[in-house]
């Protein structure tokens, strides 16, 4: 009998554990992402203690003080002695060091050359894809990968003759492999000419940490190049592209695309990306639906308040279109991302993102060594397929507030209210299994890309509730030897809904038309690669000790020999000159006598 290719129940949890920590896995460089004047994400100890939480929680107020950067840049050590007195209380002794980034950093393996230079990354799949044949476990997969990058901190790694574009993002970047993925040296790929260009897409840059958020069509040993032009260096024509981004091959999204007033945007077509012609041909643009196309954005939606009367302002009250899903395995779950910007609103008027008709599969293989696909019939306690029906997140709009909803078969589940309207944002609705718990993860997650902040609402579906599905029995069912469980949703939802009887202000009924842009709009399978980058940071005391810009005399509150800090914590700021500095804070508790 063939060795059958089995997923147990227990095998996802383990596999959708690492899902879920690698929906946007960070490298290393990710997780050290600065902003100008004030830091961002720390690095807090291993150990978790009370002592612990205050030491990161002093730290953010120190370096978040915007005296901390101007008494480091201008050496001032008294000055920041003197605020860290302050801030930290008495019982504590404390240790302060600020680093130069450059010293604690340790790069290996990036490859310089004449035209460009080369940053190794290795992107593995989370989940592989294996024919129930007895096959090796591949290497690579065709999945698409999600890489979040810190730009600023590659450029400091690279120096000056190579530096990533941030004025037009990571315009000079592209991404090589070799043709033959299990190849390693990619050197002797270029020269033999057996190498290839990859597919991506950008689908943003945060100006202010760096951080930039790239699709990939590609696994394995990938490289990014960087060129020290304005355009990437194509290594398969041993010449500068035309173009940006190598345009056709790389681009940005619509938003970018618009903003930047740069023509080099694409249609990722190795992702379930939503284009104009797709929309037009599903009848999503429409005078009397309210959806209208444009040159640089998928549709403009408009839908009119109306009056007391019913009548509107040259638009319906609702606007609503349907549009397939289509996409590959999705055993981890499915994902829908949305670009969007609110030009007028309406308080009352709702927008909302989600898929209609959602069913779980089932996928199971018999001892038998059959194996069906989309299994039809009662087993383990419930009828396959299971419908679950629609998931939608809704924003919906108030006087002076943004509300984010969730819903199940137009029942609000849970809603969360934003702190202010998000103008500009990236809206994503998730949806996962946990096998553990035998039911559907549900997180929906809107992004303000003017000020960089999110909320998030979530909650769960129980399979076993609602659809008598009892996960335990299915894994133990004999002569079950192999089981898949597989969210397919039949349709995307994108809609916009205002109300016809709005209330007067002041005895006026002030009429007008609410309007969203969509700028990219794309569903993929839930991103399920991890990768690593040739980036470590040395977090070693006498290393640290040892390049401490802080003189010794202001380094400790009390100038005590055998400083034995027992909690610590990290952060990385960057100086209004541009400069970067790791900052390390110990605290030591004082016993007194």
């Amino acid at each position: 009998m063939p060795n059958l290719h089995v997923r147990s129940i227990h095998g996802q949890a383990r596999i959708l554990e690492a899902i879920a920590a690698t929906i946007i896995v960070l490298v290393l460089a990710a997780l050290l992402p600065v902003i100008f004047h004030s830091p961002t994400t720390t690095l807090r100890s291993q150990v978790q203690t009370s002592m612990e939480w205050y030491t990161y929680d002093t730290l953010l107020t120190a370096i978040n003080n915007p005296q901390f950067t101007y008494y480091v840049q201008h050496n001032d050590w008294s000055d920041l002695q003197s605020l860290l007195d302050t801030i930290i209380g008495p019982q504590y002794d404390w240790y302060i060091a600020v680093v130069p980034y450059d010293k604690v950093v340790i790069v290996t393996s990036v490859l310089r050359g004449g035209n460009y230079a080369l940053i190794p990354m290795r992107v593995i799949p989370s989940i592989y894809y294996a024919p129930p044949i007895g096959m090796p476990v591949p290497l690579t997969s065709t999945n698409t990968s999600m890489l979040s990058i810190n730009v600023y901190t590659l450029n400091l790694i690279l120096g000056n003759d190579y530096q990533i574009n941030t004025t037009l993002p990571l315009s000079n970047v592209a991404f090589i492999q070799c043709t033959n993925p299990l190849e390693t040296n990619i050197t002797q790929c270029i020269e033999s000419g057996s190498v290839r260009m990859l597919s991506w897409w950008l689908e943003y840059f945060d100006p202010r940490t760096g951080v930039a958020v790239v699709w990939i069509n590609a696994t394995g040993k990938i490289y990014m190049l960087v060129s020290n032009g304005s355009t990437p260096f194509n290594v398969m024509k041993n010449t500068y592209c035309q173009y940006p981004y190598c345009y056709p091959i790389g681009g940005i999204n619509n938003f970018m695309y618009s903003t930047l007033d740069a023509p080099y945007n694409n249609e990722p077509q190795f992702m379930n990306y939503y284009t104009q012609q797709l929309l037009g041909q599903y009848q999503c643009y429409s005078a009397s639906n309210g959806m209208y196309s444009g040159s640089d954005y998928l549709v403009e939606i408009k839908t009119s308040g109306g009056t007391a009367s019913g009548q509107g302002l040259n638009a319906p009250t609702t606007s609503s279109c349907t549009l397939p899903v289509s996409i590959g395995d999705n055993m981890g779950g499915v994902n829908a991302y949305l670009i969007g910007q609110v030009l007028t609103s309406i308080p009352g008027t709702t927008f909302t993102l989600g898929f209609s008709d959602v069913n779980v599969e089932l996928s199971v293989c018999f001892v038998n060594g059959t194996c069906i696909n989309n299994y039809t019939g009662s087993i383990a306690g419930a009828t396959f397929p299971i419908d679950v029906g629609n998931i939608y997140v809704t924003e919906a709009f108030g006087s002076n507030h943004e509300r984010l909803i969730l819903s199940i078969d137009g029942n609000a589940v849970n809603s969360t209210t934003l702190p202010s309207y998000y103008y500009v944002y990236l809206l994503t609705l998730s949806l996962s299994f946990n096998p553990a718990k035998c039911g559907i993860n549900i997180n929906a997650t809107i992004y303000d890309l003017v000020a960089m902040s999110s909320s998030s609402n979530s909650t769960f579906y129980n399979l076993t509730k609602y659809n008598g599905l009892n996960c335990s029995e299915l894994m133990s069912t004999p002569n079950i030897t192999g089981i898949d469980l597989v969210l397919s949703p039949g349709n995307l939802l994108l809609e916009q809904s205002t109300s016809s009887n709005p209330n007067p202000i002041n005895g006026y009924i002030y009429v007008y038309n609410a309007t969203t842009i969509i700028y990219d709009l794309w569903v993929t399978p839930t991103p399920t690669t991890t990768y690593y980058m040739p980036i470590v940071t040395s977090y070693n005391f006498e290393l640290i000790d040892k390049y401490n810009v802080v003189p010794p005399q202001y380094r400790e509150r009390f100038p005590i020999s055998g400083l034995a800090p027992t909690a610590s914590a990290y952060a990385v700021i960057q100086l209004p000159n541009g400069t970067y500095y790791l900052v390390y804070l110990g605290l030591m508790s004082v016993t007194s006598g």
